[in-house]
């Protein structure tokens, strides 16, 4: 028997951040990571990340902002460069309204430029750039330094290879999970940082003998209640899976996504790998707002874009990239870096779920706050992850010292 105070389940940029906060605020505090397969091996070994200061929302704000902090905390006396490095970034506007959307959105302003420096990209006609901060994160770097970070501090247990096939509500108190290999964990507290639903995975919903009471999102802007039947995604593919190789324990079906009047939706995200030749391959970001487009570089000389497309309420089945999203993809390559200048290597489909207004939730799934589950991330989920492993610890340890979440 493994008894631990706090146990998270996936051990990708989320979950290990999360870990690092909560020890970090309450070095005693008995943290276990549990991760299925290896570190950061999910949607995080897929992710591309440019850290933009860009908040649609109040809660998106508080996310950046404290993620901000975090950051500074972290690489305080790192070496560098680190896993998070400044990136030079345009943001392209056509319109006045889409100028002061970003005046309003950005956490730091931007300012306004006559275009690419040294020929990198071009300025599509009728676009003017707007020159923001941006950082750029390499999320193996960032997993690797996560662990080490976590290895050196005696109350945490980093746990690889640990399918988590039931979790429950233990006889007297807390919550009792059992992995694969048999063994079983017991903690006062569990919290499922399982990533976006990766193609062909199984799903997690909160299993039967943690609903049938009123749920909900721990407290940010415009969260409404949650009712239990919900679905909360589970990850075949690095996280802590609790959803084995079909259902949890007596939890509901798999296959149905959220319903749209449960405070959150499932929606579909893409992503796709650019590589770019000529002057086009210098390292920079550009993005759109008005587009829901943005071009940044990643590991190994190769670019992440990311396309927003709005199909909500979709089961998490495995989609081929669809025309449409190629065509967009095209569209604004042409424009930026130029005809037969990129080519799209490979692409994948997520899906997630968010608040309507493509907010991350942070739901609780039982009624003592003992189980919490953080959802939508993905599109942002490695630039926001610190922010909103900050503000899932907060919940942990306001709950923990006897205040609700």
């Amino acid at each position: 028997m493994n008894v631990q105070d706090v146990l998270v389940v996936g051990g990708g940029v989320v979950g290990l951040t999360l870990a690092e906060v909560l020890t970090r605020h309450d070095p005693a505090l008995r943290v276990t990571v549990l991760e299925q397969h290896g570190w950061g091996s999910g949607a995080t070994g897929y992710a591309g990340a440019v850290d933009i200061p860009y908040a649609h929302t109040p809660f998106h704000r508080e996310l950046v902002e404290a993620g901000r902090q975090w950051w500074k905390e972290f690489q305080a006396g790192a070496p560098a460069p680190g896993p998070r490095t400044p990136l030079p970034f345009a943001w392209l506007v056509r319109s006045r309204e889409a100028a002061a959307h970003l005046e309003e959105t950005l956490v730091t302003p931007a300012r306004p430029v006559a275009g690419p420096a040294g020929g990198a990209w071009r300025l599509p006609a009728g676009a003017t750039a707007l020159a923001g901060e941006a950082h750029v994160i390499d999320p193996g770097l960032l997993t690797a330094a996560l662990v080490e970070r976590l290895a050196g501090r005696p109350a945490v247990r980093l746990a690889e290879g640990r399918r988590v096939t039931d979790l429950a509500p233990a006889a007297d108190g807390g919550v009792r999970a059992v992995t694969a290999d048999g063994e079983e964990w017991r903690a006062e507290q569990c919290v499922l940082a399982l990533g976006p639903w990766l193609p062909g995975s199984p799903l997690l919903s909160a299993p039967g003998s943690l609903r049938g009471s009123e749920q909900g999102a721990v407290p940010g802007p415009e969260h409404g209640a949650v009712p239990g039947s919900a679905a909360v995604p589970g990850s075949a593919s690095g996280s802590g899976s609790a959803s084995g190789s079909g259902s949890t324990s007596g939890s509901a079906s798999a296959g149905a996504p959220a319903a749209p009047n449960a405070g959150v939706r499932t929606k579909r995200v893409y992503g796709l790998r650019v590589a770019l030749s000529g002057p086009a391959a210098v390292r920079y970001g550009v993005g759109s707002a008005e587009d829901g487009i943005f071009l940044f570089p990643v590991s190994g000389g190769a670019y992440a874009m990311s396309v927003k497309h709005d199909v909500w309420d979709v089961p998490p089945e495995e989609q081929p990239l669809p025309a449409d999203v190629l065509a967009q993809a095209a569209a604004f390559l042409d424009a930026v870096v130029g005809p037969g200048a990129w080519e799209v290597t490979r692409g994948r489909v997520f899906a997630d779920t968010y608040t309507p207004d493509a907010t991350p939730r942070l739901l609780r799934l039982s009624p003592a706050d003992t189980v919490f589950a953080v959802t939508g991330l993905h599109g942002s989920g490695v630039r926001l992850a610190a922010g909103m492993a900050t503000h899932a610890a907060q919940a942990v340890l306001t709950c923990r010292q006897g205040g609700a979440a």
